[in-house]
């Protein structure tokens, strides 16, 4: 299985179906090809750039996993020199600097990662925030890959963010999946440390509506209860504006009202107004 962290695209964690590590291996190589031949078909084909990035798990056990020096090699250094005796020394301790910098005149936007069910458990926290840190400075999209993948990364998140935890009685639960999807954490709710995040996306799905008698901006108006509804989990989010916006063309009304965002999210099993 496979899952993905991205800090852009609307998607929810859920847990996926095992699949065998070399069909998994596959579909990541598929998803990078994928992504390249679009770049390629769009830009052309350009040699000076690396659209994406493939490392695979270090296989020392014994020792802290090196992705600094598994980017390294596949950009294509020599990390090793020859010292006074003739002996390979490696080159540098860290080879993160020389890589970002390399990656960001490549314009790499993708990173695959391989094998993160073979990490060690003392690398996987270490292995998550050398990846954000990548992930911050370059604007990559990144996926991982390995048996248990969304459920790794999922510990490390809920570690890392207490927020992400199990989610209450009083959530929106989060309901497994059967295909690999992406992950990103879940929206905060709007309030003065996260003054944005909720309403933009929110506006954002409000402006793609193509309902007759849809208001611009009027979505904004049931940010509370829309967040209630959701948990802040586009997971959630994306299916009740979706199965809404077709129960209002199917009664009539064409606009997002209240009583049909209720309809959807009892469509849905949401938390809805008939369970207060």
């Amino acid at each position: 299985m496979y899952s993905a962290q991205s800090g852009g695209d609307p998607t929810s964690p859920s847990t996926a179906t095992a699949a065998a590590p070399a069909n998994a291996r596959t579909l990541l190589h598929h998803i990078g090809l994928a992504h390249q031949g679009r770049r390629e078909k769009l830009h052309g084909i350009d040699d000076s750039l690396i659209p994406v990035v493939c490392v695979n798990a270090p296989p020392e056990q014994g020792s802290p996993a090196d992705w600094s020096a598994a980017l390294a090699m596949f950009i294509g250094w020599d990390l090793y020199r020859p010292d006074t005796e003739q002996r390979p020394v490696q080159r540098m301790k860290d080879f993160t600097g020389p890589a970002i910098h390399v990656m960001r005149h490549a314009r790499t936007e993708v990173c695959l990662v391989d094998g993160i069910d073979r990490l060690r458990t003392e690398d996987l926290q270490p292995t998550f925030d050398f990846f954000d840190y990548l992930a911050d400075e370059l604007g990559l999209t990144v996926f991982w890959s390995g048996i248990g993948s969304s459920d790794i990364l999922r510990e490390a998140r809920a570690a890392r963010f207490p927020a992400l935890r199990r989610p209450t009685e009083s959530t929106a639960p989060i309901r497994p999946r059967a295909v690999p999807t992406l992950w990103v954490n879940r929206l905060p709710p709007r309030c003065k440390e996260h003054p944005d995040e909720w309403v933009s996306t929110l506006a954002t799905l409000d402006g793609r509506l193509r309902l007759r008698h849809h208001k611009p901006d009027s979505l904004l108006d049931h940010q509370k209860r829309l967040y209630q509804v959701t948990d802040g989990l586009m997971e959630h989010l994306t299916p009740l504006i979706g199965m809404a916006a077709q129960l209002a063309i199917l009664d009539g009304t064409e606009a997002l009202t209240p009583d049909v965002l209720n309809d959807a999210a009892r469509y849905l099993d949401l938390p809805h107004t008939d369970q207060a």
